[in-house]
């Protein structure tokens, strides 16, 4: 059962890295293309399918994204609400705030705060796990000093106590999906996407789509349902669906989308994400997130936790 809890934290918080350079030959799919095991349905002309792989895979654009909500300046609105199991509203809260820098140090000033139900405990600690990271994420206290860049992130893990370890895996997954996390038990393996146990699984696709105001490629996997003439039991994926969004120029992470799930006596939940992103000052930066998750434990209580983040008015300088 220690084992189950323990998943939780990693799991929620390894869900929310500078584009590499394509090749320069052009390819025209269609159809399909084939990379080893990698069979990719779709349209892309004038787009290496080899290079635009890796891309995905190494990607640190989107990671960056983050990076800035802790050091440009900007506005942010934030609600969470926690329903029950019969689906009434049992608490919520929403704020509102703006970064602010002084000097080399950066803090999240909060302006206004309204909040109703049983969300946190005597001790003013959330009662709910969602709730807690999603404070411990995007609404950090004090002063920090302000560093965006992916060397200090990758410094700043490891090394700390096992909570917040599971947090850096849950960002691993966030910023880099498909890449196996060893630590997290039952499903560390099956988030490896591009895994060759794990591509026959997935229908890829790809072709152009616009996105937030950007021509993008528009790459896509979903779990199949079924495999050889035989259906695909729910438990042999944890992702689900997963819809990125690629700048045709920069190849910046413009927008993502997917849900993970997964079903076990141990361990039962469904999350859907949704983060947009946008160009300020040459910055990609995120303007709205979006959560929708169900949990189930045993012994502890069902979390139905829907937030969101609207982000805007940023200053970069």
């Amino acid at each position: 059962m220690k084992r189950a809890l323990a998943a939780v934290p990693a799991v929620l918080l390894a869900l929310f890295t500078a584009p590499a350079q394509a090749q320069t030959d052009p390819d025209t799919v269609t159809n399909v293309y084939q990379l080893g095991d990698l069979v990719i349905h779709g349209r892309a002309e004038g787009l290496d399918l080899d290079g635009f792989v890796q891309q995905v895979k190494e990607d640190t654009s989107f990671l960056h994204a983050f990076l800035n909500m802790r050091y440009w300046p900007h506005d942010v609105q934030g609600s969470v609400l926690v329903r029950n199991k019969d689906e009434k509203e049992a608490a919520s809260l929403y704020r509102e705030g703006r970064l602010l820098r002084n000097g080399p140090n950066a803090e999240l000033r909060v302006d206004s705060t309204k909040e109703s139900g049983k969300l946190r405990s005597r001790n003013g600690d959330m009662r709910y796990l969602t709730a807690e990271l999603y404070e411990d994420l995007f609404w950090p206290k004090g002063e920090w000093k302000a560093d965006n860049s992916i060397a200090a992130y990758r410094r700043g893990q490891g090394g700390k106590g096992k909570i917040e370890n599971y947090k850096d895996q849950l960002k691993k997954f966030m910023f880099n999906p498909g890449q196996e996390i060893a630590d997290v038990p039952f499903i560390g393996d099956k988030l490896a996407l591009f895994d060759p146990a794990m591509t026959p699984f997935y229908d890829f696709t790809i072709g152009t789509s616009f996105r937030n105001g950007h021509t993008c490629w528009q790459f896509s996997a979903v779990a199949k349902d079924s495999l050889n003439g035989k259906r695909v039991s729910e438990s042999a994926t944890v992702i689900k669906t997963m819809h990125t969004w690629f700048d045709q120029s920069t190849m910046q992470v413009i927008a993502r989308e997917y849900r993970i799930a997964h079903a076990s006596l141990l361990l039962d939940f469904d999350i859907s994400i949704r983060v947009d992103n946008t160009v300020v000052g040459g910055e990609l930066v995120p303007t709205f997130i979006r959560y929708d998750g169900d949990w189930d434990i045993p012994f502890k209580k069902r979390e139905i936790v829907q937030f969101q983040l609207k982000l805007g008015e940023w200053i970069v300088e």
